[in-house]
Formats: structure tokens, C-alpha cells, sequence
């Protein structure tokens, strides 16, 4: 159990707690100055606190790098019990050649509902691109993937193809599988090998940044 927070601790901790939980990704040093009006240097200063008293734990050179550690229930880390959700990686665009799964892939992280299928491994990924725009999905948006190598007709999935990840609708025909965009001006892809490393189970999407239709 964490070492007794302060109570501009405890208020920075519930601060991080509820942003990372509404917004499905933790806020940024510059974030948390300005709710608490303080300086960035104040802001780290608590930071290095909370992390010394084992509230929380900080993934170097991330912007949003922040991961509540869950505490027993006499704790004093605020409303929201950490132990119904977890951190999972987001993991953005990659370069070709690269793996998707790399340290170096990681742009943050988002919070995921702790469920029946708490024991599976998750992660998110940002959309880029428009080919799916016919299942809702759009360029920016972030996806919740289970990762799995199998999946059913119908399923959205993410694929690897060669050194590209990509996310289309797997078809299973008679004859061969294939990938199958959303959108009529992308072609599917169809006789090409590809290896399925998760299935998409949840959309999210900040609207702030949305621009009108």
C-alpha cells in the first residue's frame, strides 16, 4: 500500500485518475499545471512524489505517460477504484520494418474496463486513413484491440501484411480469406498472405477534434 498522500497529492492522483477515465488517456504535465495553476517544474516535483510513495508510475520520454497503481480499498487515491480498469499501450503508425509492438511504438495509453476477458491482452491503436469510413471508422479515431490470431467472418481486425498493419473487415470465402476496406474508393485485399494479431471490440473517439461534415 502507498505511503499517505498529502492532500495536493491525493488531488493531483484523483486529477489524473478521472481525466485518464473520461478521456481514455492520461493528461500531460502542461494539463495538470493548468487545473492546479501551478508551474510544470511544481507539477513534476509532485509527480517524482507520488511515484516515490508507489501511487503512481511514469514511462519515460511519454507525453502521457502515467499509470495509476491500483491500491487496496483504505487507500486514499480518490473515487475511481483503479482496480476496474487497466492501462493499456497505444501504439501509433509503423514504419515499415519496424515492429508494431515496440517500446518505441508506444504514444501513451488509454484506460480500459476490466472485464470477463480481464485475463486476454490488450492494446490500442490509432487509425490512419479512410478506408473504413463505412463502419464508422475514421482517421484519427483510436481502436480497442484484443489481440488474438484468429478471428470470425465479419470481424474487424487488425492485420499485418508484410511490414504494414492495417485495420479492414475479414472476409472468409469459400476459396481464401481476405481483408475487405469500407469504403468504395479503397480496394480490398485479396491474395495477399497477412497474419491476424487482434480483433477491434471498442471504438473511441475525441469529438473535440472532429471537424464538422
Amino acid at each position: 500500500m502507498a505511503t499517505k498522500l498529502t492532500k495536493k497529492q491525493k488531488s493531483i492522483l484523483d486529477f489524473i485518475e478521472k481525466f485518464s477515465y473520461e478521456n481514455s488517456f492520461p493528461p500531460t504535465l502542461k494539463e495538470i499545471a493548468h487545473r492546479f495553476k501551478i508551474t510544470i517544474g511544481t507539477v513534476q516535483d509532485h509527480i517524482a512524489a507520488l511515484q516515490k510513495k508507489g501511487a503512481l508510475e511514469r514511462i519515460k520520454d511519454i507525453a502521457r505517460g502515467f499509470k495509476v497503481v491500483p491500491q487496496n480499498e483504505d487507500s486514499n487515491t480518490g473515487k475511481i477504484d483503479p482496480t476496474k480498469y487497466e492501462m493499456i499501450p497505444l501504439y501509433g503508425s509503423v514504419a515499415a520494418g519496424e515492429p508494431i509492438f515496440a517500446d518505441d511504438n508506444i504514444q501513451g495509453y488509454v484506460t480500459h474496463i476490466r472485464g470477463k476477458s480481464s485475463h486476454k491482452i490488450h492494446f490500442a491503436l490509432k487509425v490512419k486513413g479512410q478506408s473504413m469510413i463505412d463502419s464508422g471508422i475514421y482517421d484519427g479515431d483510436i481502436v480497442i484491440v484484443r489481440k488474438q490470431d484468429a478471428a470470425d467472418d465479419g470481424d474487424i481486425v487488425i492485420a499485418m501484411l508484410e511490414d504494414e498493419v492495417t485495420v479492414k473487415t475479414l472476409r472468409n470465402s469459400k476459396i481464401n480469406a481476405y481483408l475487405e476496406a469500407s469504403n468504395s474508393k479503397y480496394k480490398s485485399i485479396v491474395n495477399k498472405p497477412f497474419a491476424i494479431i487482434g480483433k477491434v471490440i471498442e471504438l473511441r473517439r475525441n469529438y473535440n477534434s472532429t471537424v464538422a461534415a
